[in-house]
């Protein structure tokens, strides 16, 4: 392989590196937030609570992050 060759396999590397790091990060905040979206339910509300995971289990799946 030549100099060149090595770079680019380099770069090309570096940029799926980069790819999956800000899906990472991504996926993080959007954890946090439904954490805390969580947070905002009393036990005594369990239909909120239900009803709150539902929602975003449903939005995991339009953001491709569930199953």
């Amino acid at each position: 392989m030549t100099i060149d060759e090595i770079n680019k396999k380099v770069e090309r590397l570096r940029m799926i590196t980069d790819a999956k790091l800000k899906y990472l990060q991504d996926h993080s905040k959007f954890m946090e937030q439904a954490f805390q979206e969580l947070k905002e339910v009393s036990e005594d509300e369990l239909d909120l609570i239900y009803d709150k995971i539902r929602e975003l289990d449903n939005r995991m799946d339009k953001n491709g992050v569930s199953k």
